[in-house]
């Protein structure tokens, strides 16, 4: 009997304001996807979770993935302008957490990759944590942090499994994708990773924010001569996707597919 396709559930949390930009790129992936899917590797579920706060859309993206015994729980933010291969750029890397390199909206318009400082405050006795840009991150590398934006993410459900609900919702002041991060990392063991040769763009007002973007208020060299080397965890090369065969006209051919 053939080994069932990799289940994948494609989630987009949304609060329902879909930039046209962002709305071309998600058709331009589907596209690519239903191909992707019709070679017989993958199996592609779709979850849109509509007019919902945001860390409550994500826990119902992964209820449902958890529901259907899904393998990748894969979630793509409205606001993103992104490669149409990229599920596959980050599915190749097979880690915990991989997202892909993106930027805040308002300058300096740091990357969201994240360092985590842990601790305990003895005169409210409870543990606190406080969370660092990483300003000088590798360029074109596979990154492993403490914390990364989830404006694209790839997540191993056998993490979830692992993990205490909520998984997103919280009252506390950080984000739901670094929560998120801090949770599968003491409740799972898992590795979080960004590839920073995955690049994405961020809608913005009225610009997309892209790491050309960033650089105009963050010079590389002194970035480097400031904060120093990204040091804490891996980096490590990213390896090329394999190359997709092609007929005597130059087009793709993907197995299984027709036409």
């Amino acid at each position: 009997m053939a080994e069932r396709p990799i289940k994948v559930v494609w989630g987009i949390p949304t609060e329902g304001f879909t930039n046209p930009m962002s709305l071309q790129s998600l058709l331009l992936m589907s596209f690519h996807i239903g191909r992707l899917s019709s070679a017989g590797e993958f199996e592609f579920f779709y979850r849109t979770s509509g007019r919902l706060f945001t860390p409550m859309a994500r826990e119902s993206i992964l209820d449902y993935a958890l529901g259907i015994d899904a393998d990748y729980a894969f979630m793509v933010d409205d606001d993103m302008v992104c490669p149409p291969d990229l599920f596959e750029a980050l599915y190749r890397h097979q880690v915990d957490i991989v997202s892909a390199l993106a930027f805040t909206r308002n300058p300096p318009h740091n990357p969201v990759l994240y360092r985590i400082k842990e601790g305990w405050d003895p005169v409210n006795r409870r543990e606190y944590v406080v969370t660092q840009d990483v300003r000088c991150y590798p360029r074109d590398k596979l990154v492993e942090c403490d914390a990364t934006g989830f404006g694209a993410v790839l997540i191993d459900m056998r993490i979830v499994k692992k993990m205490k609900r909520p998984y997103f919702m919280s009252s506390c002041g950080t984000g739901e994708d670094i929560l998120f991060c801090i949770k599968a990392r003491k409740e799972a063991g898992a590795h979080v990773f960004m590839d920073t040769s995955v690049k994405l763009g961020h809608v913005g007002h009225p610009v997309i924010i892209t790491e050309e973007t960033s650089e105009k208020y963050n010079d590389p060299e002194m970035m480097e001569k400031l904060f120093g080397p990204y040091e804490k965890h891996r980096v490590l090369d990213v390896i090329a996707p394999p190359k997709i065969p092609q007929n005597k006209e130059g087009e793709a051919v993907l197995s299984g597919v027709s036409g």
